[in-house]
């Protein structure tokens, strides 16, 4: 399966949702690296160049979601990463989701996303992002 970074930004520490996706992307068998709280888009993406992601997850409860989908796509553009999926999660009006996908946030997850949509979803960024990077060396895509 494949490997996740998650990380909450800022001074942002509210926890819990991030901590049951976390738990939740373990128990659908990928491995999860989980920054923990007060993370600055530089350090997401630093973890993400580490780790070898190949899918990014940020938190934005308290914090401003588009600012923070912002920073953190340009920084992982920065390090070579602007292929990886970046998905939000938090509280994120319509008009906030819309910006995101315009910035290429991959996805966003607001509070009561069933267990088994996040799964799919994410499992689907996953499946798109092996055949785009497949046709692009010429790696025949396995799906």
């Amino acid at each position: 399966m494949a490997r996740i970074v998650l990380a909450k930004l800022g001074s942002d520490a509210h926890d819990l949702g991030v901590t049951t996706v976390a738990r939740w992307l373990r128990e659908g068998g990928h491995e999860v690296v989980y920054a923990g709280l007060y993370n600055t888009p530089e350090r997401v993406a630093q973890m993400a160049l580490q780790e070898d992601a190949d899918l990014v997850g940020v938190s934005c409860l308290s914090s401003d979601p588009v600012y923070a989908g912002r920073r953190v796509r340009q920084t992982l553009e920065g390090v070579g990463l602007g292929h990886v999926p970046l998905v939000v999660g938090g509280v994120v009006t319509p008009d906030m989701k819309a910006e995101l996908g315009r910035l290429g946030v991959a996805a966003v997850f607001g509070p009561g996303t069933p267990r088994e949509r996040l799964l799919e979803s994410i499992a689907a960024l996953l499946a798109a992002t092996t055949r785009a990077r497949g046709a692009a060396d010429g790696t025949p895509s396995p799906h």
